[in-house]
C-alpha cells in the first residue's frame, strides 16, 4: 500500500482485488486507506456484491456487509456505502471522513461526464498517465461530448496532450495540443503543440504552424528559450554532471561500481516510466 499501516482488524486470508488500481487490501484499515486515497476514482462500481462478500467472510463483519447490500438494494449513494465502511475502525478521524465523504457528495452531483473528467484529472495528479489517456479518451468518444461547450472539451484535449507527452509520445501529444487549441483557443495549448514540433525534431512543422497562427520570430525564439532553460534547469544539470561523472569512471579502477550506478539509474527510470503506465 505505500506505507505501514498497523491494523486491529483481522487480516484476511484472501485479499480483496481492486482491479482499477491493482491492489491487494488485506484488512479494514487498508480499505479505509484506499478510499481516502483514491476518494475521486471512486464510482458506482466500488458497490459490488465481491466486496461485500469479502467484508463478510473474510473479516467476519456480518452486519457491516448486510448493511452494505442493504445500501445497494436501495440504490442508495456511494457516499452512504463509503461512510459505513469508514465508521466500521477508527483509522481515520472525524474530520478526515467528512473530507471525504464531502468529495463524494460533490462528486453525485456532478453529471458522469464531469465526474469522468476529476477522475482523469486526478490521475494525472497522481501521474498515473496511461489511466488519464484511456479516462479521457473515453470522455471524448462517449456520446456525452456532444453536448458541451468548445472550451471543456479543448482543456480535456489539452490535458490528454500533457499525458501524452509525459510520457514521450510527442507525436500524439502535438495532435492533442493542436485540436485542443482549435476549441478552446488557448495560448498555452498553441505553445505545448509548438514544443512538441521541436521536442519531435520537426523543425518544418514547427515552422509551418507557427507561419498558420501568426507567431512571428520573436514569438518562436520565446518557445525556442523555454525549451533551453528548462534543459538547463537545476535538476537537470544535476543529472547531467552525475552522468559525466560516471561516464569518466568507466575507464578507471572504479569502473564496476559506475557500471553499477548507471544500471541502478537506468531501472528507476525504468521503473518510474512503468508506474506512469499503470491503469
Amino acid at each position: 500500500m505505500g506505507e505501514l499501516l498497523l491494523c486491529h482488524e483481522p487480516i484476511a486470508s484472501l485479499p480483496y482485488y481492486v482491479d482499477k488500481v491493482g491492489v491487494n487490501l488485506y484488512s479494514m484499515e487498508e480499505l479505509c486507506y484506499y478510499i481516502a486515497g483514491n476518494t475521486y476514482l471512486l464510482d458506482a462500481t466500488f458497490m459490488n456484491e465481491e466486496l461485500c462478500t469479502w467484508v463478510e467472510k473474510q473479516m467476519g463483519l456480518y452486519k457491516l456487509a448486510e448493511r452494505l447490500r442493504d445500501i445497494m438494494r436501495s440504490r442508495g449513494p456511494l457516499s452512504d456505502f463509503a461512510e459505513a465502511i469508514l465508521r466500521q475502525t477508527t483509522y481515520l478521524e472525524e474530520a478526515e471522513i467528512t473530507e471525504v465523504l464531502l468529495a463524494l457528495r460533490e462528486m453525485e452531483e456532478k453529471s458522469d461526464f464531469e465526474c469522468g473528467k476529476i477522475r482523469a484529472d486526478r490521475l494525472m495528479e497522481q501521474d498515473k498517465y496511461l489511466g488519464a489517456i484511456y479516462e479521457y479518451k473515453r470522455l471524448l468518444d462517449s456520446g456525452e461530448a456532444e453536448g458541451q461547450n468548445a472550451l471543456l472539451l479543448g482543456n480535456i484535449w489539452h490535458n490528454l496532450g500533457t499525458a501524452y507527452a509525459r510520457l514521450f509520445l510527442f507525436d500524439e501529444a502535438c495532435d492533442c495540443y493542436d485540436r485542443a487549441y482549435r476549441l478552446n483557443q488557448r495560448g498555452e495549448s498553441l505553445r505545448e503543440c509548438l514544443m512538441c514540433y521541436l521536442l519531435r525534431q520537426d523543425e518544418e512543422g514547427f515552422l509551418e504552424k507557427s507561419g498558420d497562427n501568426c507567431i512571428d520570430d520573436m514569438g518562436q525564439k520565446e518557445i525556442r528559450n523555454e525549451l533551453f532553460l528548462a534543459a538547463k534547469s537545476d535538476d537537470a544539470q544535476a543529472l547531467l554532471s552525475r552522468l559525466h561523472v560516471l561516464e569518466g569512471q568507466l575507464e578507471g579502477p572504479d569502473r564496476n561500481e559506475a557500471k553499477k550506478a548507471i544500471r541502478d539509474l537506468v531501472f528507476q527510470w525504468k521503473e518510474a516510466y512503468r508506474r506512469s503506465c499503470k491503469v
